[in-house]
């Protein structure tokens, strides 16, 4: 199959610009370097990576894929699992092909394999910010549309709400301008589950001052708490106390993990603030159960996850149990520890596998516009970061997550609440089973991708 492909590549050098790379030999630096991936995880060598240079670059390549019957994957940070694929086809990888600009009327517009960090650098100099995740090295665009849950939901609502206006190749090589005049529906789908449509080559977002952060200086607060494991069931409670508690703006992770040097079995407390109080006022019940260790600083907002970038880290086998919980459960948080230290006994490998309750004592701010992200109601996630290097574990380390995934939501499944966008091969949202949102998704399917070039969800 990759014979195929690498006999048209020359039928592709004659469409692109000439500093549009083409790389096809698996053992150039070059090709590995583009290769990596956040999850080694059904990681794939593909017949060619190309890396456009421009919104032209990306709408040839397509067209050319199309008329040569060759599948492709658009790939831009780098960390969605699903950004590989086999000798039959091709990477479209992104990383030339980038830009970020303020535009007159308060927006910002980004481009292509814009990263996440430089989005928030950049809007940072200009005194505004947007809805962004917590990795720097995080595609933008891909978190925008994936529905992108941040430390100021309740302040900005989700990534997918600050999108006004797309630009997207669809799976017919055409160019489309998706805006709330030209294609309403198309936009709507694209605001939470925008990957499934078409390759989006821009978007044009809602930006917010940095004044509506702490101190009106846009600056947030970031702290932890360290405490002995042992310690969770008399932590826990009051944790939920403080996730409930909606007079303080706070947010964050509890973590179950054994953080390097020392990897200590530890509940850790990974906390943000963007409130204007002193820290001991929304978190007084923590310090006074006296941690092992606490750590508290003011940051930029563009700074904020600087600190996570270990979590970045290419390589291994790395991915995401991500869904939403109804409510947060002690006794269940209090079971999940014991499937955690199972976990890491018997897979030592699986050291840096961190099972998290994340929280938003706020709810997310309520959209002007209805959208394909359903989860605006959810202020608790299990966000499991699964990671180990033994490939042979793999199953082990998947049944434990799934294990912990059962316990914290409880036994009754019809208020199981799942993230659409965590993973492509699993089921598409429970809670859309039947409604009018899942079924509006499935009809624009068929009307934009009927033939499942991106991806075969929503078809199958």
């Amino acid at each position: 199959m990759s014979d195929h492909v690498l006999s048209q590549l020359p039928a592709l050098q004659a469409v692109v610009t000439a500093d549009c790379q083409i790389l096809h030999n698996p053992r150039d630096p070059e090709f590995q370097k583009r290769l990596a991936r956040w999850t080694d995880i059904d990681r794939k060598v593909p017949a060619a990576i190309v890396l456009p240079r421009s919104e032209e670059d990306c709408l040839n390549t397509v067209r050319w894929a199309l008329n040569a019957s060759i599948p492709f994957v658009p790939k831009s940070g780098g960390h969605s699992p699903w950004s590989t694929i086999g000798v039959e086809g091709i990477i479209i990888d992104l990383t030339f092909y980038t830009g970020v600009h303020v535009n007159a009327d308060g927006t910002a517009t980004i481009v292509g394999g814009i990263l996440a960090k430089q989005v928030s650098v950049c809007l940072a100099e200009a005194g505004l910010f947007t809805a962004l995740g917590n990795g720097n090295s995080v595609g933008a665009i891909p978190y925008l549309l994936g529905g992108g849950g941040s430390i100021t939901n309740s302040i900005t609502g989700f990534g997918s709400d600050q999108i006004l206006a797309a630009r997207l190749i669809t799976a017919t090589g055409e160019l489309v301008e998706v805006t709330e005049q030209t294609q309403p529906d198309l936009l709507w789908a694209v605001k939470g589950a925008g990957q499934f449509f078409g390759l989006v080559t821009q978007l044009t977002v809602r930006t917010h001052p940095l004044s509506a952060l702490r101190k009106q200086q846009g600056l947030i607060w970031v702290g932890a708490f360290v405490f002995q494991l042992d310690r969770a069931a008399e932590v826990a409670p009051i944790m939920k106390q403080i996730m409930d508690d909606s007079t303080h703006a706070t947010a964050g992770l509890m973590m179950i993990i054994a953080p390097p040097p020392a990897r200590t079995p530890s509940l850790v407390i990974s906390a943000r603030y963007t409130g204007d109080e002193a820290p001991e006022v929304p978190f007084k019940a923590l310090y006074d159960l006296q941690p092992i260790a606490s750590t508290g600083r003011e940051l930029p907002y563009q700074n904020v996850n600087d600190e996570r970038e270990a979590l970045c880290a290419k390589g291994d086998f790395k991915r995401f149990g991500i869904v939403g919980l109804d409510e947060f459960r002690v006794d269940a948080f209090v079971q999940a520890i014991g499937i955690w230290k199972k976990l890491v006994g018997e897979c030592p490998d699986a050291i840096n596998t961190a099972f998290n309750v994340q929280w938003d004592s706020r709810p997310v701010k309520t959209p002007e516009r209805d959208s394909a992200m359903s989860s605006h109601d959810i202020r608790y996630w299990q966000v499991n970061i699964v990671w180990h290097t033994d490939v042979k574990n793999r199953r082990k380390v998947d049944d434990y997550n799934e294990e912990c995934v059962a316990v914290m939501r409880g036994p009754d499944e019809t208020r199981y609440i799942d993230f659409q966008n965590a993973t492509r091969t699993g089921p598409i949202q429970r809670r859309y089973r039947g409604d009018a949102r899942l079924k509006k998704l499935r009809q624009l399917k068929r009307e934009w991708d009927a033939q499942g070039v991106f991806t075969r969800q929503l078809l199958d």
